[in-house]
């Protein structure tokens, strides 16, 4: 472990030295990146995961990297109050079937993210972006580089349509199939019922 405080590799402001799990660890505070600051980005690799608390009250679980672990995020069990209010401002009903049985004890959740976060889904999953009224779509792919000098992020749509959406404004989001749709409009249980 090096004795200098380096600069962060994303943003150049300067890291700040954190402990993490007996670890000496580098954390920027501008953007939030972790680094053992040996300089090798292959050592960064095995750093810690961690959490943190979102404005909502969201318990968002990170890889140590600082990606988000949407897999760690969904399992852990969410306190919601139910106060929230629907993303497009309706107040639905939510169905009294909650939909087929969870596979395997765990049952999809629905989480709130940003739109830059749907980059990271492997896989695709079920999105509800605030504001659109469409509502849910599966979507297959998300592209977001801004060192590639584009700064929105591309979504493919399971029916093909290409759209382009600014990466920040807040969406929800299901890790599921396309076999089943949510129809949950708030963070917890996703209610997956079979198209």
């Amino acid at each position: 472990m090096t004795s200098v405080t380096p600069a962060c590799a994303e943003c150049a402001a300067i890291t700040e030295r954190i402990e993490v799990e007996g670890e000496q660890l580098f954390r920027c505070p501008a953007c939030g990146l972790r680094t053992y600051g040996t300089g090798d980005e292959d050592d960064d690799q095995d750093l810690p995961s961690y959490s943190e608390v979102d404005e909502n009250g969201a318990v968002i679980i990170y890889h140590g990297n600082c990606e988000p672990d949407f897999e760690a995020t969904a399992e852990y069990p969410q306190d919601d109050d139910g106060d929230e209010d629907d993303p497009d401002g309706d107040d639905q009903e939510e169905p009294d079937d909650p939909g087929p049985a969870p596979v395997g004890g765990w049952e999809p959740q629905v989480r709130d993210v940003r739109v830059k976060d749907l980059a990271y889904a492997l896989t695709g999953g079920w999105v509800w972006i605030y504001g659109d009224g469409e509502g849910w779509r599966f979507f297959t792919s998300a592209i977001y580089d801004p060192d590639a000098g584009d700064t929105t992020v591309t979504i493919t749509y399971s029916d093909s349509e290409v759209v382009r959406e600014d990466p920040w404004p807040q969406a929800r989001m299901v890790h599921a199939g396309p076999e089943a749709i949510p129809t949950a409009s708030r963070p917890g249980p996703a209610r997956l019922v079979i198209r």
